[in-house]
């Protein structure tokens, strides 16, 4: 019917008269069709974008995120598509802010804490928005009971720190990749229902102490040498656990007249001789009963009887030698002064109660000879020098000086030659050395002197040595008599020539 009273269109071609119209003689060519559709539709499209963006005008977006600022351009959506346009995601729990105009917008992007919280054996995560410890626990429905301790990052902390101190308190820091978001990590150490028994006074507590060292650290509770501790201090604590604690009775003891204070769970007095390891007889002091018991501040008296042996150096004064120098005037002094000795002398002292009461030497070692001082003077005449004369069962005749020497003795095998050695046991002088050869420093006798010896004979002076200096000689003997029991003596030896 709408054909029928539609005109008909001209195709561009004559219609025959009768000729039957079809709908593609009705219509114009589809090509063209197609193209002016085309058209159309694209103009259109040009039209409503323009018409938009006069109506719908883009926004600056500033987008905030970590504290860096990103501007970026949105259009319908600045919230949306401005964090889409900055290339951020929004994690759970994080939280989105907008604050927007007519041509500008911000969106800042708050982001939520990650948090790891280790309670009971096992660990929870979460995100949250809250920014102190104990927001987090609450989040978490998580309360701390009597007792309990909170760590933060392992270290120890309190519910109102905040979240952010993570930062700064890591007790074991570890390297954080570019992009990557470190939970932080919070831990609840549970206390432990423990009692401590304070000699017979229990205490009950609650701690997260960790062993008992900590446990009696965290009550004030110092330990001193002599308290008893049971378990030891190293023990792990546990719930229910008991710990026993005998804190040390302090006893003032004077031992010999010195004074100490003990710390000493002893029951008596005996037990505290006992950890002294003495033990004071009838005739020395004790101030107090063996068997009476120890009480805290208690004062203690002991005083012994000791016998030591000591050993002391002491001088050794120097003798004086009186000479006539004929060489000098008559009633003319010269004095040359001598030099203090040293001996070794040992002795056996008695202390009674610390107080030395008597002192008896036992030996005696001369370790330096004294130089004797030497008084020298001018004959008191003109007269001819008198004869001096010395008689003894071994020994008769005139010397001219006598003088106090320390004399030690010698034989062939400490002349420092094998046997065998064309020197072995030949003296400074070329002679042999035997009974009656001796050494001398020459400066205080002469090599070739003759003097006299009392208790070993005549001596000449025909050998030197290293230790032989000052008022030192060295008396010769057979090797084959071996030690000749001289030792080291002081004496007077009297000079013949």
């Amino acid at each position: 019917m709408a054909q029928a009273i539609r005109p008909p269109r001209a195709s561009g071609r004559p219609v025959a008269e009768g000729q039957h119209l079809t709908r593609s003689d009705l219509l114009l060519s589809p090509r063209h069709f197609r193209g002016r559709h085309h058209a159309a539709t694209i103009f259109v499209i040009v039209l409503l974008a323009a018409f938009a963006f006069r109506l719908f005008p883009a926004k600056e977006v500033t987008v905030l995120t970590d504290g860096e600022a990103i501007q970026v351009n949105a259009t319908f959506d600045p919230r949306s598509e401005g964090i889409a346009a900055a290339s951020l995601e929004v994690a759970p729990g994080d939280r989105v802010l907008y604050s927007g105009g007519s041509k500008h917008a911000s969106v800042a992007i708050d982001r939520a804490n990650s948090v790891l919280i280790q309670v009971d054996g096992s660990v929870m995560e979460l995100s949250t928005q809250t920014s102190t410890v104990g927001g987090a626990l609450a989040t978490a429905g998580l309360s701390l009971r009597p007792g309990d301790v909170v760590y933060l990052n392992g270290r120890l902390t309190t519910p109102r720190v905040p979240l952010s101190a993570a930062a700064f308190v890591s007790a074991s820091p570890r390297t954080v990749s570019a992009g990557e978001v470190q939970p932080v990590e919070v831990r609840i150490a549970r206390a432990k229902p423990v009692t401590v028994l304070i000699d017979t006074l229990p205490v009950q507590a609650n701690s997260a102490a960790t062993d008992v060292r900590s446990l009696l650290a965290d009550l004030g509770m110092t330990v001193r040498e002599g308290d008893l501790v049971r378990p030891s201090l190293d023990t792990e604590l546990t719930a229910g656990m008991t710990i026993r604690l005998a804190p040390a009775k302090t006893v003032n003891v004077t031992l010999d007249g010195k004074d100490q204070v003990l710390y000493t769970q002893s029951k008596t007095v005996a037990d505290i001789l006992a950890l002294l390891g003495v033990n004071p007889g009838p005739d020395e002091l004790l101030s107090l009963p063996r068997e009476m018991p120890v009480t805290n501040g208690m004062s203690l008296q002991i005083g012994l009887t000791r016998v030591e042996e000591v050993l002391v150096e002491e001088p050794v004064p120097p003798t004086t030698v009186y000479e006539i120098d004929y060489s000098l005037p008559p009633g003319k002094t010269r004095i040359i002064s001598g030099r203090d000795g040293v001996q070794a002398v040992k002795y056996r002292v008695t202390f009674r109660n610390g107080v030395q009461t008597a002192r008896e030497p036992l030996s005696r070692e001369l370790l330096v000879p004294p130089i004797p001082n030497r008084h020298i003077s001018g004959p008191p005449t003109s007269s001819p020098p008198p004869v001096n004369i010395i008689e003894t069962p071994d020994f008769e005749g005139s010397y001219t000086a006598k003088m106090t020497v320390r004399a030690t003795w010698y034989n062939a095998s400490h002349g420092g030659k094998l046997p065998g050695d064309p020197y072995y046991g030949i003296t400074a002088t070329g002679v042999r050395l035997d009974w009656g050869i001796c050494a001398t420093d020459p400066t205080v006798i002469p090599l070739g002197t003759r003097f006299f010896v009392p208790g070993y004979g005549e001596c000449l002076a025909a050998d030197v040595g290293g230790g032989i200096q000052g008022y030192h000689i060295d008396l010769g003997f057979p090797e084959e008599i071996g030690d000749p029991g001289w030792g080291n003596r002081i004496v007077e030896i009297y000079i013949l020539d």
